[in-house]
């Protein structure tokens, strides 16, 4: 359910009274040139049917903090203009809403408490108040994640304010939470710039997403074309201060120091990886291909081995025959393509090797 409609249900506790002008324009002091239905939450209703009879009971109050609850649901309802005119008349419909948000917060009706002060935003469009919405709609969507929505979407309008820092702060988090490290970032740095207090919870933040946010661009410097190791290592080296238990980073800057023909220094790296962490196949295979490129196919097969028992992957198959090619053993090269041809008959590189070997007498 998106936040539109679970706002739409909780409208539908209200009930719409209709009320003449006349006793809009005497109680409220605003005129209208037509009746109009005014909102009264049914938890103050006893009685719907006597309280339609006696509209005289119904306390005023009742209609004013229903009137800001549609604005605070839907600031596009059909009568929400006609509530904005009404409730601007006084000073003091915004001056007792603010009590019964207060209520609401003592009692920990707390929705209708962050509902109803929206609905006051749209009359005082005050940074104090969005202080009080961010931190708000923050909480309750700790508890409902139906809020998330909700609550970038006031950060959204919050941002607009010149030279507030607070929604950057929590946009940060949101960001971060769903994996959009670099506009988390981004946030963080703002919140500062704009003057956000630089606690300690916030500079741990801020060193977390740049380390995050250079692992990434690390590992996409790699994977571009063209690659550029060398501005990838410059990322990733310097995190082995801080993410030294990080098996996959060494892992990345072994690829990059094998990108750049270093392979002793790729396999030291790999190494350091496979300390860490034995099982992560990927780990495995890159040893292989290192190996392979010094020249030293033995070692090389018994690493693709293992990694091809994990994964039964085409790729690290055309990679042993590869390694069985360049040691002579055709024998054990045509097996394997064999065994590549069952995986994926259609492979490009498993087609060529088939068509490489196919008068090749065998050497061992």
């Amino acid at each position: 359910m998106d936040i539109k409609s679970y706002f739409a249900e909780k409208l539908s506790g209200l009930l719409f009274l209709e009320v003449e002008k006349k006793n809009v324009e005497k109680i409220f002091e605003a005129s209208l040139p037509e009746n109009i239905y005014l909102p009264v939450n049914t938890k103050y209703i006893v009685d719907n049917v006597k309280l339609k009879k006696n509209m005289d009971e119904i306390p005023v109050g009742y209609f004013i903090e229903g009137m800001y609850y549609v604005l605070g649901a839907d600031e596009n309802f059909k009568f929400a203009g006609k509530y904005k005119n009404i409730l601007k008349s006084s000073q003091d419909n915004n001056k007792f809403i603010k009590g019964v948000i207060a209520k609401n917060i003592k009692d920990k009706n707390y929705e209708d408490a962050y509902i109803i002060l929206k609905g006051l935003s749209i009359l005082e469009d005050t940074v104090e108040i969005y202080d009080k919405l961010i931190i708000m709609a923050d909480e309750i969507r700790k508890k409902n994640h139906v809020y998330r929505e909700e609550e970038l979407n006031i950060l959204e309008k919050a941002e607009l304010k010149e030279d507030y820092a607070l929604p950057y702060f929590y946009e940060s988090i949101l960001k971060r939470e769903s994996g959009d490290y670099e506009r988390a970032l981004f946030c963080i740095n703002t919140y500062i710039e704009k003057g956000g207090e630089e606690t300690l919870e916030v500079t741990d933040l801020k060193q977390w997403l740049i380390s995050i946010v250079n692992y990434d661009r690390g590992k996409e410097l790699l994977e571009n074309d063209p690659v550029d190791p060398l501005k990838a290592l410059k990322l990733l080296i310097p995190l082995m201060d801080t993410w030294g238990d990080n098996a996959l980073l060494y892992y990345y800057i072994a690829i990059a120091y094998r990108m750049l023909e270093n392979y002793e220094k790729a396999i030291y790296y790999l190494n350091e990886a496979l300390n860490i962490d034995s099982s992560i196949v990927e780990i495995v295979n890159e040893m292989g291909i290192n190996y392979a490129s010094l020249g030293k196919y033995e070692t090389a097969v018994a690493y693709l081995r293992k990694a091809f028992e994990v994964t039964k992957s085409v790729e690290i198959c055309t990679n042993l025959v590869m390694c069985y090619l360049n040691s002579g053993d055709l024998k054990n090269a045509k097996i394997h393509i064999q065994i590549a041809k069952k995986i994926d008959p259609k492979d490009e590189v498993v087609v060529q090797l088939e068509n490489m070997v196919k008068n090749m007498p065998d050497l061992k």
